[in-house]
């Protein structure tokens, strides 16, 4: 009792419940009780109609059992004040919060236990219902940071199964990109044996040719042989050759190369424009076009601009220009002639069919410092005709 007192004015207090006094009473003894608590203490004595002061134990009786009003007010100043000053106090009666009603879940003060508010409700002491509640929460914690954790870690993966899933999309596309560039170059790769093959096997027909030639040739008579073989040193010309033989008899021999000669000058083209054309007909395999004087006379080529060569080429009914792929002629129809443009000036060559006024084919940046004319075939039954056109040569200003 004295415990629970000790932040209390010792007048204020009732001596038996130890809180502040409700409606006190003031005995001859000079002695202040809660009204109820003396009568409680009085109905236990069992005295009759004499009585006696709990603490002194001076005789007193029920008529003078007066509620003392200014004793009333002083003790309702205290417990308003103490109220307003300790948050820990019962607002409504301004005692300490020492009890914990289950029911309402909330702290409440020794007389708010006995009013009729809380009848029948479960109550327990605050260091007990704190100690409790520590308890619940501690484990209602652990079980939170359980599941943090393992929110945490699931996160995580998920996280780390976004960054694997980004990481093989990414090698994939980089997978993609390098077999696509490998299938590429294996294409142009494939590409180039081709032509190479192609450049060979035709090569191969040639010499067939010859070597057919001449079987047939050596089993003719003695003078028609003799005969042959003059007229052949003037047919067999180089398939690579860039200048056209300068042999009178060709104009003469009906066996020779049906060629109709012009002066093609030794030393090329640097400048100006320059045409000429070629009759191509009945032949089955033909390239022409113009050569830089850098290419190597020796050995096979392939015929593309990096090589130095700007041609077109006709074989296996196709038309074609030389370039790295081969791309289709621009063409109607198969041309009987075609007229070779060579214009240095302006670093460009052009193809056409003398009956079209558009270009076959047009090649440009050509950078060398002299071109020379091309000319190849393999079809020995129609060889190809330099056409007696006039060369149209024009400079710039």
């Amino acid at each position: 009792m004295a415990t629970r007192c000790t932040q209390l004015d010792n007048d204020l207090a009732c001596p038996i419940c130890g809180h502040i006094l409700c409606e006190p009473v003031l005995l001859i003894c000079r002695h202040r009780f809660c009204k109820a608590c003396l009568l409680d203490s009085w109905g236990i004595q069992n005295s009759g109609e004499s009585h006696y002061c709990p603490v002194c134990w001076q005789s007193s009786s029920m008529d003078q059992m007066v509620v003392n009003t200014v004793l009333q007010r002083s003790c309702e100043s205290f417990r308003e004040s103490s109220c307003r000053n300790d948050p820990m106090a019962c607002k409504e009666h301004g005692e300490k919060l020492t009890l914990f009603c289950l029911e309402d879940l909330e702290p409440i003060c020794g007389l708010c236990g006995k009013s009729a508010a809380h009848t029948g409700h479960r109550l327990y002491p605050i260091r007990e219902g704190a100690h409790d509640c520590k308890t619940i929460l501690i484990k209602g914690n652990g079980l939170l940071s359980k599941m943090s954790l393992q929110n945490q870690t699931e996160h995580a993966e998920t996280q780390i199964r976004e960054e694997f899933q980004a990481l093989h999309h990414f090698l994939n596309e980089q997978e993609a990109a390098r077999i696509s560039a490998l299938r590429d170059e294996r294409e142009l790769k494939d590409l180039m044996i081709n032509q190479q093959i192609e450049e060979m096997n035709d090569e191969i027909l040639s010499l067939c040719d010859t070597i057919r030639t001449v079987e047939q040739e050596m089993n003719a008579q003695d003078v028609p042989f003799l005969k042959q073989q003059a007229v052949s040193s003037c047919q067999r010309i180089s398939p690579r050759c860039r200048t056209p033989p300068n042999c009178s008899s060709c104009q003469t021999t009906q066996n020779a190369l049906t060629l109709v000669l012009r002066c093609w000058p030794a030393e090329g083209y640097s400048s100006g424009r320059h045409s000429w054309e070629v009759e191509v007909k009945d032949n089955t395999y033909w390239v022409l076009g113009v050569a830089s004087e850098s290419i190597n006379r020796k050995g096979k080529h392939v015929l593309t601009p990096a090589e130095g060569f700007w041609t077109i080429r006709f074989r296996n009914g196709e038309h074609k220009a030389c370039t790295a792929p081969w791309e289709p002629l621009n063409m109607k129809k198969h041309p009987d002639v075609i007229r070779i443009v060579l214009d240095m000036d302006r670093a460009k060559v052009a193809f056409y069919d003398p009956r079209e006024r558009t270009p076959l084919y047009t090649f440009t940046n050509i950078i060398t410092p002299r071109a020379f004319p091309y000319f190849c075939s393999a079809c020995k039954d129609h060889p190809l005709k330099i056409l007696p056109t006039k060369i149209y040569l024009s400079t710039e200003n």
